[in-house]
């Protein structure tokens, strides 16, 4: 059986690991003794009702037995006796209730902590290959959005279970007290429901799969409008974005308004008809026998079981409305946990001579080679600037060299060793990566040069920042807790990049790369910052990936690349 045809059963159980699956079979047993309180709380009303009007019941099993056992010395005694028990009886039920509240919220949050963890982790682990075919915005809502929706879905799977077990005990009851009025009540109200069901259930379905669509929908403009927040202000261009912002959430606000209402519908439905043919009952024995106290007591009790078991259809109902509406979340979940990662070791591997890549060959998961056959050796301590048009493989081949992506064929060896899953991880924490576009989250200096790390060492943080050559800046403001704001707005383009160097150095690593790293800065500001780079890398290997040649010019080695090939 294919993914995609997949029930939900069968999808919640490959999701589940087995001590999740160990907790719903014990609120599975919470559920039935809970169901089989419930029964007990409505069958005790009618023979207290019968024994309260009528005293002299008493003398009748099963009541003679408990008056004796106890001895009892006057029927008043007794009836008070039976009142209290019951009321005892309620407490209990009521605290044993909340427990169980307690166990499926528990349960429902824990596995929503799993799925989330699980599902970030999994987006953590997949290979950067795949990564740049995926929307950002769907991978954050998925996170915190459909996992929480997905732990909704599965408490409403446990709470329809609860209601079955209620209503079976409550009906088999009622048929035990008369089967005829319950024949009659049961035929009526399953047209009724049946109809209900499958209308509500086809267009929450539909629904659901409306909601998902405008909620990504609207990640997508909020993360856009923040990322390209000038680019808005200069184009002018507020009142379209804020229409597409507009029309999301009228989108979702409507669907939800929609689902609410027809969540609504059987609990209306349901309690009119029930308690109308009910009253319709009365109505008719009056009419029949012209009196209705030889039923009074059959018509209490089927009041009560009305009572409690018409919330319980209603709830069911919406249980299975929201089930519908959520099942979307499921699927994408499902979905997102079936991507193929690669299981990346912490293999040790030493640089101390060269980084040779043989007969490299690579592409991307859709379109031609972008690098063809490409051989070559960079020795440790070497300057190498890589340079060609966009779209030429440069960057592509650096990632290689990196171990961010793995060649389809041929190899990158590390002094004679090749680059794998086994090892790439130890490999990948020896480069420091400055990229062309370097992103500051809204926090502090300190916090985004050890972005990622454990460490914090304030000491080894401002050393970092020494060597950017932007340390006596921050001095004159806030120091280590100057807030840079989000994406950097509240530094120069030069200040964003020094950051960025610090935080490439944090680590001390071996081998610096500079991706494009001053393309975006004037020709003053990028020669300043690249005689520092320079001077910083020492005794590092360095990497330069360049559009203009004054760049790269105290490299001691450039390597042209065209259409995937060297050239030069």
């Amino acid at each position: 059986m294919s993914d995609s045809a997949k029930s939900i059963p069968g999808k919640l159980n490959e999701l589940l690991d087995k001590k999740r699956k160990l907790y719903l079979v014990f609120l599975f047993i919470l559920s039935v003794l809970l169901s089989m309180i419930e029964t007990v709380g409505i069958s005790v009303i009618m023979p207290f009702i019968s024994v309260a009007a009528n005293p002299d019941m008493i003398e009748n099993a099963p009541f003679k037995l408990i008056y004796d056992f106890f001895g009892f010395v006057d029927k008043n005694s007794f009836i008070l006796f039976f009142g209290i028990a019951i009321v005892v009886f309620y407490v209990c039920r009521s605290l044993y209730s909340i427990f169980y509240n307690y166990c499926m919220v528990r349960f429902s949050l824990g596995t929503y902590n799993h799925f989330a963890s699980k599902i970030f982790k999994k987006y953590l682990e997949i290979p950067y290959k795949l990564y740049v075919y995926k929307n950002p915005s769907m991978m954050g809502q998925v996170v915190s959005s459909e996992t929480n929706n997905l732990c909704q879905l599965l408490l409403n799977f446990l709470q329809i279970f609860a209601e079955c077990i209620t209503i079976l005990l409550l009906y088999i009851f009622m048929v035990l007290v008369n089967f005829q009025i319950t024949l009659v009540l049961t035929g009526l109200l399953a047209v009724i429901l049946t109809t209900v069901f499958f209308t509500i259930i086809k267009a929450s379905k539909r629904l659901g799969d409306k909601r998902y669509a405008a909620s990504l929908r609207l990640g997508r403009t909020i993360t856009e409008t923040f990322r390209n927040y000038k680019f808005i202000k200069l184009k002018g261009n507020q009142e379209t974005i804020y229409r597409n912002f507009q029309d999301s959430t009228s989108t979702i606000s409507g669907v939800s308004i929609t689902s609410s209402v027809l969540g609504s519908i059987p609990k209306n439905v349901l309690e009119s008809l029930g308690f109308s043919l009910l009253v319709s009952t009365v109505c008719y024995i009056i009419v029949r026998y012209n009196t209705a106290a030889m039923v009074i007591p059959v018509i209490s009790m089927y009041a009560l079981a009305l009572y409690r078991i018409l919330p319980s259809i209603n709830r069911l109902l919406g249980y299975f409305n929201n089930v519908a509406f959520l099942q979307k979340s499921l699927h994408i979940v499902y979905e997102e946990l079936q991507i193929q990662t690669v299981d990346e070791g912490m293999q040790k591997i030493d640089f101390s001579n060269e980084i040779r890549a043989d007969n490299v060959w690579f592409k991307y998961l859709k379109g031609n080679d972008v690098i063809r056959n490409i051989s070559l050796s960079i020795k440790k301590g070497e300057k190498i600037a890589f340079t060609g048009e966009s779209g030429s493989g440069k960057t592509t081949l650096v990632d290689i060299l990196s171990g961010v992506y793995q060649p389809t064929q041929g190899a990158v060896l590390i002094d004679g060793i090749k680059l794998n899953d086994k090892n790439v991880v130890s490999w990948r924490s020896k480069i420091g990566y400055i990229p062309q576009d370097i992103y500051l989250f809204d926090g502090t200096v300190a916090e985004n040069v050890s972005f990622g790390s454990d460490n914090n060492d304030e000491d080894k943080i401002i050393a970092a920042l020494e060597k950017a050559q932007i340390w006596n800046f921050l001095e004159a403001k806030e120091g280590l807790n100057t807030i840079v704001g989000e994406g950097g707005i509240q530094l120069s383009g030069g200040q964003k990049q020094r950051i960025g160097i610090a935080r490439a150095l944090f680590s001390d690593p071996e081998i610096l790369v500079l991706d494009e790293a001053t393309s975006s800065l004037d020709n003053t500001t990028e020669s300043e910052i690249m005689n520092e780079v320079y001077g910083i890398s020492g005794d590092k290997t360095l990497i330069v990936i360049a559009h203009r040649l004054s760049t790269v010019e105290q490299c001691d080695r450039r390597i042209r690349i065209e259409d995937g090939v060297i050239v030069a």
